[in-house]
């Protein structure tokens, strides 16, 4: 790691916290965002110029309320359209808790690079017309939301993300009442998020969703956002999770009664 920055120090305040009892996944992306212009100051660059092209995200252990964690930062592929490795660990305890690869565009970086020895990115199907979409939001982009350039920032991309969640999951049975009652939640494994528009303050945004893929406790989610005005599509996610019991803090297969309806709502494939 001695070619690694650490960028971030910080800790998991209670309203950081969501209905999965841990970190939410939001909340990384907002660090992991602070921790990228740290980076590009400390490169002498201008954050201010670039965007998020794509970020492949792994989660490998929780997070939960007053943990305390840092972020360690470094360039695994320099040119146009750099890489930026991120990798948060648990400060009391040094475990790596999550990796982040960001793609950036709009900035070229030049100079040595590091190895990378995180998860390498999975292609995965992209639906399309063959499968079963859901509305799973309508938003509008709130003036505090947006970042120091003016677009939507990372983590209010991944709140909308999460609602789209609710009604997806909603869709086949998981609801809001299941989960409660029956103490499930979605534990996230697995983000791969590209970036294809921006959209800034006042900016009117809409989400569908579907069912990419399904396992006996495991759920791949796809969401696409767009412009509501104009149409174009903004941003993509695929999304891979367990269906998690929150006692134990172990993956629980899905019960057969929602099997069958996601089955119903899988790709036509």
């Amino acid at each position: 790691m001695e070619d690694f920055l650490e960028t971030y120090r910080g800790d998991v305040s209670p309203w950081e916290v969501d209905s999965t009892e841990h970190f939410t996944v939001a909340y990384y992306y907002e660090k992991f965002e602070a921790a990228t212009f740290r980076f590009l100051r400390h490169l002498r660059l201008d954050p201010l110029l670039c965007k998020t092209k794509a970020a492949l995200t792994h989660y490998k252990t929780e997070l939960h309320n007053r943990d305390i964690y840092y972020i360690k930062s470094g360039l695994i592929s320099a040119g146009e359209n750099p890489i930026i490795g991120h990798k948060l660990f648990k400060a009391d305890s040094d475990i790596l808790c999550t990796t982040m690869q960001q793609t950036l565009l709009g900035i070229s970086i030049e100079g040595s690079t590091t190895a990378w020895d995180g998860d390498s990115k999975e292609n995965r199907h992209q639906p399309g017309d063959e499968t079963s979409w859901v509305q799973s939001l309508k938003d509008v982009v709130q003036p505090h939301e947006v970042n120091w350039s003016g677009s939507l920032s990372l983590p209010g991309y991944i709140h909308r993300f999460s609602t789209a969640n609710s009604f997806i999951m909603a869709a086949f049975g998981l609801t809001p009442d299941y989960l409660t009652k029956s103490r499930i939640g979605l534990s996230t494994f697995e983000f791969q998020l590209e970036f294809h528009n921006s959209v800034k303050s006042g900016d009117l945004i809409n989400i569908e969703s579907c069912i990419a893929q399904l396992g006996s406790s495991s759920v791949r989610f796809y969401h696409r956002m767009a412009n509501a005005e104009t149409g174009e599509e903004v941003a993509t996610l695929s999304q891979y999770g367990v269906h998690l019991d929150l006692d134990s803090r172990r993956p629980t297969p899905i019960p057969d009664d929602l099997r069958t309806k996601a089955e119903y709502l899988l790709p036509k494939i």
